[in-house]
């Protein structure tokens, strides 16, 4: 997931508006000179980039039917607002850094991964007995970038 868009709007009675364009990015690693590097794939026939293509397409819809990518939007905009109000250096109240309450509860502190593998192996028998054995596999996780030092 990657935000393509991002900007802060004010509304006619003065309300600060975090707006986002969300999406998602086609990546793949690759072995390079200091061991594995993520890469954007971009061949336009390239399974994973029109599933990347549709997925950003349809973001908002799904967005309001999957409460985790709603959620994760929404993280974004608290992002995109916080980071402007730090770079822009605005002052705010000490009241506004004690509006949450008090105590929370313990929760997992473990991120969510979305991830597929799937692997095959041929077997190739003469006589009874394995001559040769060939495996194969492709896996596929899923994870968040927002990206948000390229917006200014």
């Amino acid at each position: 997931f990657v935000v393509r868009k991002a900007e802060v709007q004010m509304s006619g009675d003065n309300v600060l508006m975090p707006c986002v364009k969300m999406g998602v990015e086609a990546r793949e690693q690759i072995v390079g000179e200091n061991g594995l590097e993520d890469v954007r794939t971009t061949k336009p026939n390239h399974p994973l980039v029109k599933y990347a293509e549709m997925f950003t397409h349809n973001f908002d819809l799904i967005a309001e039917r999957k409460s985790v990518v709603f959620h994760l939007r929404e993280l974004a905009k608290a992002s995109v607002l916080a980071k402007f109000l730090v770079e822009s250096g605005v002052d705010l109240d000490e009241s506004w850094f004690k509006m949450a309450s008090g105590e929370t509860e313990a929760c997992c502190l473990e991120i969510p991964q979305l991830w597929n593998s799937r692997s095959q192996e041929q077997v190739r028998v003469q006589d009874g007995q394995v001559v040769n054995s060939a495996q194969s596999g492709h896996s596929l996780y899923g994870g968040v970038q927002f990206g948000l030092d390229k917006f200014q």
